[in-house]
C-alpha cells in the first residue's frame, strides 16, 4: 500500500477539564516535578512550539539580556495543531491572570539544581567547536584559556551583585518577619520558628549589653586620658608661648651685649692706633710719649672705663635671658614627654581592649547574622502558609521584586561559571601537550645549534 493509500489519523482533539489552577512560584531555582501537573500538561505545547521558533532569556531591566534564536521550522504537523494549542493556550493565560500574580515563596534555587540550556551556554562560553586534528588543539587550548580569563574577569562583579541581592532578600524576609512577629507568636502553627528565634534576641540582647559595657568602660578611660591630654596641651601651648618671648628678650638682650663689645673694641683699637704712632715718633731710643699722644690715650682709657659697666650690665642682662630661656626650654620639653606618655598609654589601653572587643563585636554580629537568618525563615513559613496570616499586597510585591531579581542574577552567576568549564578537556589537556612539547623541541633545537 502506498503513502497515499493508507488511512489519514484521526485529528486531534482536545478536551480541557475544568481545573483549579494554583499559582506557580516564581522562583527560578525550583526543579521541575516529577509528574507534570493539569496546567503544565496544558502549556507545554505552546512552550514547544516556542522552543522550535526561539527562546529568550530575560535577566531583568537592570542586567544584560541574552537572547539565543534557533533556525528550525515548525513542521507541518504543528502547523496543523496550531488551532487548538492556541486555543489552551489562551484559557490558562485566563485563568492565571484571574487568579493574579504568583505568590512569593522567597526561597534561593540551588544552583546546582538550576536547568540551563545547553545551547545558551555554548553561545555564552564561545569556546568553538573542539577540533578533530591533533594540531589544531593548540588554537582550541589558547582559545580556551583567553576566554576563561575574559569569563572570569566578567564574573567577579556578577557574584558580587549576586551576592548584594541574595542579602536584600535575607534582610526583606527579616523585616517582613519582624513586622509580623507580634502576630505570629500567637500562632501554634508557627511556634516552631518563634522559639529559637525568642532564644536568639535574648542572645543577642545579653551580647548587645556587655558590648556596650565593654565600650562604655572603654570610653570613660579613654576621656580620662583625653582629659588629661587637653590640659597638657594647654599647658604646653602657654610653655611655647613663654619660650617665644624669653626667645625674644634674649636676641634683644644678646644684641645689647654685642653692641657694648663692638664700643669697647672699637675704643681698644683706637688706643693701639694711637699708641702705634707715638711708637713711631719716639723711634728706637723710646721715651716719653709725646704730649699729644699722651692727652688721646688719656681720653680714649676715660671713655674705655666708662663704657666697662654698659657691657657688665649687658653681659649680666644676657646671662639672664639666657637662663629664662632655658627654664622655657625645659618645661617645654618636659610637657612634651608628659604629652608623648599619655598617648602611648592610650595607644596601650586601647590594645588591651581591641582584642576583648574584636570578640564581642564578632559574637553579637554572629547572633545578628543568625537572627537574621531566622526571622527569613519564620518569613518563608508564613509565605509558604499562604492565607494563614494576612499579608498586604505592597510586602508581597516586595518581595517578588526582590525575590525575583535575587533569583535571576543567582541564574545568571551560575550560567556564568558554567560556561568557564564548558569545555572540551581532553582537546584542551592535548592541546596545552602540543605546545608544550613543540616550545621543548624549539628550546632543544636552540641549545644544539649554540653547541654545534
Amino acid at each position: 500500500m502506498s503513502d497515499s493509500q493508507r488511512p489519514k489519523p484521526p485529528t486531534p482533539t482536545f478536551e480541557v477539564p475544568d481545573l483549579e489552577l494554583e499559582p506557580v512560584p516564581r522562583s527560578l531555582g525550583q526543579a521541575a516535578p516529577a509528574r507534570p501537573t493539569a496546567s503544565a500538561k496544558l502549556s507545554a505545547p505552546a512552550g514547544a512550539q516556542q522552543q522550535l521558533l526561539g527562546a529568550s532569556f530575560d535577566f531583568g531591566d537592570e542586567l544584560e539580556d541574552f537572547e539565543f534564536e534557533r533556525s528550525a521550522q515548525p513542521n507541518s504537523r504543528m502547523g496543523e495543531q496550531s488551532a487548538p494549542h492556541s486555543v489552551v493556550a489562551k484559557r490558562v493565560q485566563t485563568a492565571v491572570a484571574e487568579l493574579g500574580p504568583s505568590f512569593p515563596t522567597a526561597r534561593a534555587p540551588e544552583p546546582a539544581e538550576l536547568s540551563i540550556d545547553p545551547l545558551a551556554l555554548a553561545i555564552l562560553a564561545d569556546y568553538g567547536d573542539p577540533p578533530e586534528s591533533a594540531p589544531l588543539t593548540i588554537a582550541y587550548a589558547y582559545r580556551v584559556f583567553t576566554r576563561q580569563r575574559e569569563l572570569k574577569r566578567q564574573l567577579i562583579p556578577i557574584a558580587v551583585e549576586c551576592e548584594r541581592a541574595q542579602a536584600e532578600r535575607e534582610a526583606t524576609l527579616a523585616e517582613l518577619a519582624r513586622e509580623l512577629r507580634p502576630t505570629l507568636e500567637e500562632a501554634p502553627e508557627f511556634r516552631r520558628f518563634v522559639a529559637p528565634l525568642l532564644e536568639l534576641s535574648r542572645r543577642a540582647a545579653e551580647r548587645g549589653h556587655a558590648l556596650n559595657a565593654i565600650n562604655a568602660q572603654l570610653g570613660a578611660e579613654l576621656g580620662q586620658f583625653d582629659a588629661e591630654l587637653a590640659q597638657v596641651t594647654g599647658e604646653l601651648q602657654v610653655e611655647e608661648r613663654l619660650e617665644r618671648d624669653a626667645q625674644i628678650r634674649y636676641d634683644d638682650r644678646e644684641a645689647n651685649a654685642k653692641r657694648a663689645d663692638a664700643k669697647v673694641k672699637r675704643v681698644q683699637i683706637e688706643m693701639r692706633a694711637v699708641t702705634h704712632v707715638a711708637e713711631q715718633k719716639l723711634g728706637p731710643q723710646g721715651g716719653q710719649v709725646p704730649d699729644s699722644e699722651a692727652a688721646q690715650l688719656a681720653s680714649l682709657r676715660q671713655r674705655a672705663e666708662a663704657l666697662a659697666p654698659e657691657l657688665e650690665q649687658a653681659r649680666a642682662e644676657l646671662e639672664q635671658a639666657r637662663h629664662v630661656l632655658a627654664q622655657a626650654h625645659g618645661r617645654r620639653d618636659a610637657l612634651r614627654q608628659k604629652e608623648q606618655q599619655i598617648a602611648r598609654q592610650k595607644q596601650a589601653l586601647a590594645g588591651a581592649y581591641r582584642q576583648e572587643l574584636s570578640a564581642r563585636t564578632q559574637g553579637f554580629r554572629e547572633t545578628e547574622s543568625e537572627e537574621r537568618s531566622a526571622l527569613a525563615e519564620l518569613a518563608r513559613a508564613v509565605l509558604a502558609a499562604r492565607g494563614t496570616v494576612e499579608i498586604s499586597e505592597a510586602w508581597l510585591e516586595r518581595v517578588r521584586t526582590v525575590a525575583d531579581r535575587a533569583d535571576k542574577l543567582m541564574v545568571r552567576a551560575e550560567m556564568q561559571r558554567r560556561a568557564i568549564v564548558a569545555y572540551d578537556v581532553p582537546r584542551a589537556r592535548q592541546g596545552v601537550r602540543l605546545a608544550g612539547t613543540a616550545v621543548g623541541l624549539m628550546l632543544l633545537l636552540f641549545a644544539f645549534k649554540l653547541i654545534f
